[in-house]
């Protein structure tokens, strides 16, 4: 009999098992024959002569939010987890992209995030939005391993990714990124597109360039890792100038005019010119774009997600794109107990100016009164 009990749950089990495990086939199928659809319908639209690109936005709809619970904090398991922030009445409706340029210089490195943008995509009436995050600001860590006993419980926004990575595991980075995002500025990551320094520029050379408006001419010089010169000397003129892949880098990560202010500044910039770039693809070539994109970026976009939030590139003209950067008064600026210049959020000041998203100027488009001299950054 005892020989008999393991046999006897065998023989139960197993269609449960079988059962499951169809189901999970029947699932898979059904979630790739639905992404195969939303691609199908794209195409079938694109190639229409009367399609529009609100057409093709209200056709596919905004993606599903991604489910934030696959962050493995050992605490949260311990405490109850904070409610979600409730958004802004303004901003029902809005589907968030966190777009990331990172600075991994190694293979298989694990950088931090160097720049930050939260583009907004508004479904009822297609507006665009972004938000330009700053590195420096000073955010919480979770009691992960030793973190709070090393005395570190908080870190630079710049650095969370990395601290996923390394503390909680591969993979992890991006779930803590957008946790950590949501706990500080009470806006949820829908999806994310993250790309490094070799992808950045592989991407401008592969689409032949971006056009960009400078608002200040900028000479800067970049030690590159591998050249026996002291740096490599990079200048941009004021006016609209088309970037190839090495100088679009240089430009991004110049701290020409006045840090961080003016280098987010011109990502916006950029952000500009590839929005100038799909619009000048029309619809038909959104599927040739994100053909050439996804090659180089890190991303959880699938390809309907893509050519929905393209299509807001066509409907919308980058001059009428809204936004603002994180910055004084939102910001005001400390330093740690062990000598760190970091900023801090006043949350209240953030709201605010998060609820007229739509309307602020963006400061890419906004015109400078007065420049600092070509070769301030020297």
């Amino acid at each position: 009999m005892t020989s008999l009990g393991p046999r006897v749950a065998w023989s139960v089990s197993a269609p449960r098992q079988r059962r499951r495990r169809v189901l999970l086939v029947v699932a898979g199928v059904f979630a790739l024959a639905v992404a195969s659809w939303a691609a199908a319908l794209a195409r079938d639209l694109a190639g229409s002569r009367h399609v529009t690109a609100k057409s093709l936005r209200l056709a596919l709809g905004p993606p599903a939010p991604v489910d934030g619970s696959d962050v493995v904090i050992p605490t949260a398991i311990e405490a109850e987890p904070p409610p979600p922030p409730v958004r802004p009445a303004g901003l029902e409706g809005v589907s968030f992209v966190l777009l990331l340029g990172t600075d991994n210089r190694k293979l298989d490195g694990i950088g931090r995030t160097d720049a930050m943008i939260l583009a907004g995509f508004r479904d009822r009436d297609g507006a665009v939005a972004a938000i330009s995050v700053p590195r420096d600001l000073w955010v919480p860590l979770p009691d992960v391993g030793t973190l709070h006993a090393e005395g570190r419980t908080h870190a630079r926004l710049s650095s969370v990714y990395r601290v996923g990575e390394l503390r909680l595991g591969r993979g992890q980075g991006m779930a803590l990124l957008r946790q950590t995002l949501e706990a500080e500025l009470g806006v949820r990551v829908d999806r994310y597109a993250s790309i490094d320094f070799a992808g950045f520029e592989a991407l401008v050379d592969a689409l032949g360039g971006v056009e960009v408006e400078v608002a200040c001419p900028i000479m800067d010089c970049f030690w590159v890792e591998g050249t026996d010169k002291p740096c490599v000397m990079m200048e941009v003129p004021a006016g609209t100038v088309r970037l190839d892949g090495a100088t679009a880098l240089a430009f991004v990560r110049s701290r020409h005019g006045t840090g961080d202010r003016d280098r987010r500044r011109r990502q916006q910039s950029v952000m500009l010119g590839f929005a100038r770039k799909l619009r000048g693809a029309g619809v038909r070539g959104i599927h040739r774009l994100w053909g050439v994109a996804e090659a180089h970026v890190d991303t959880d976009l699938a390809r309907g997600d893509a050519i929905y939030y393209g299509s807001f590139g066509l409907e919308t003209r980058p001059a009428q794109v809204h936004g603002f950067s994180i910055k004084h008064p939102m910001t005001a600026r400390h330093v740690t107990e062990d000598g760190k210049h970091v900023l801090l959020l006043d949350r209240g000041q953030f709201d605010a100016a998060l609820d007229g998203l739509f309307e602020a100027e963006l400061p890419a488009v906004r015109g400078r009164s007065k420049c600092p001299a070509p070769d301030a950054a020297l």
